[in-house]
């Protein structure tokens, strides 16, 4: 059984985290969870995957408009399916998003996507798929909005200094498998445990540097472990030498919490929960 499960949840860190927790809400299909009551929200969609909105305490790199080939987490993927992509595409532009390159885009193959903006500056883009490239079901979750168009996080986008071997320490040490190695565009995808968590790796083009890990942006991924497993995998972690930003913490209310970086400097955190956020 393996000790990393798959991605909990993607962190999203602003100045103004009930303005983008909004705005996802309108425009994204997205559904609050959680509310803290301190600007910190939980935003959950059809397919089981959440996004957390954080307020960022410090100055980031490339605050307002990172660019596609800026080295770090760059991108978010939202999963639509073929016959909702234009309905998708014909909200977002008309909710005035700034849109990215030429967008939307068909492929020959099938593949259709549209780069678009956050309000904070984020990237994300709309992705369909004639194929899926997840092995799990989407699971159905009584909390979890439905009858919308966009679905949930397909992968997220680590712009990498070296794409190769980042790629493989996830691999080697997070228990992600390659299931594609080059999609024809040059990018790689590797899965996670639970069949349905994907990452993108892609060469960059602009080395930003390390950032702050509380700084605006896209700005962490959360990894899930089983509650019994979160010590022994932090101490693993610890082993191979990752840079801890948080140590391992066993909080009040059950829950496990370990950050660190990867290699190139990307924020990951383990969460271990007694019970899942979304049920």
């Amino acid at each position: 059984m393996a000790i990393f499960q798959g991605i909990e949840h993607v962190a999203v860190l602003s100045p103004d985290t009930a303005r983008l927790r909004d705005w996802y809400v309108q425009n994204l299909d997205m559904k609050t969870i959680v509310d803290n009551g301190a600007g910190l929200y939980f935003l959950l969609m059809a397919d089981g995957s959440m996004i957390e909105v954080v307020p960022c305490t410090e100055a980031s790199l490339c605050a307002g408009q990172p660019q596609v080939k800026d080295s770090g987490l760059r991108h978010i993927a939202l999963t639509v399916s073929q016959q909702d992509f234009g309905a998708a595409v014909h909200r977002l532009n008309a909710a005035g998003v700034e849109t990215i390159g030429k967008t939307p885009h068909q492929f020959p193959e099938g593949l259709a996507t549209f780069h678009f903006r956050d309000p904070d500056g984020n990237i994300l883009h709309l992705i369909s798929r004639p194929n899926r490239l997840s092995l799990a079901a989407a699971p159905r979750l009584a909390d979890a909005p439905k009858n919308v168009l966009i679905q949930g996080i397909e992968h997220t986008c680590i712009i990498a200094r070296n794409p190769e071997t980042l790629r493989q320490w996830y691999i080697d040490t997070l228990g992600f498998q390659l299931i594609v190695r080059d999609d024809g565009h040059g990018t790689a995808f590797v899965l996670g445990a639970d069949g349905r968590s994907i990452l993108e790796f892609f060469q960059a083009g602009n080395e930003i540097g390390i950032e702050a890990y509380k700084a605006q942006g896209i700005r962490h991924i959360a990894i899930t472990v089983k509650p019994e497993d979160a010590a022994h995998a932090a101490k693993l972690l610890k082993a191979e030498g990752v840079e801890v930003l948080e140590d391992y913490t066993l909080l009040d209310n059950g829950v496990h919490l370990f950050l660190f970086r990867d290699p190139e400097g990307n924020v990951l955190h383990l969460i271990g929960r007694p019970q899942p956020l979304a049920k």
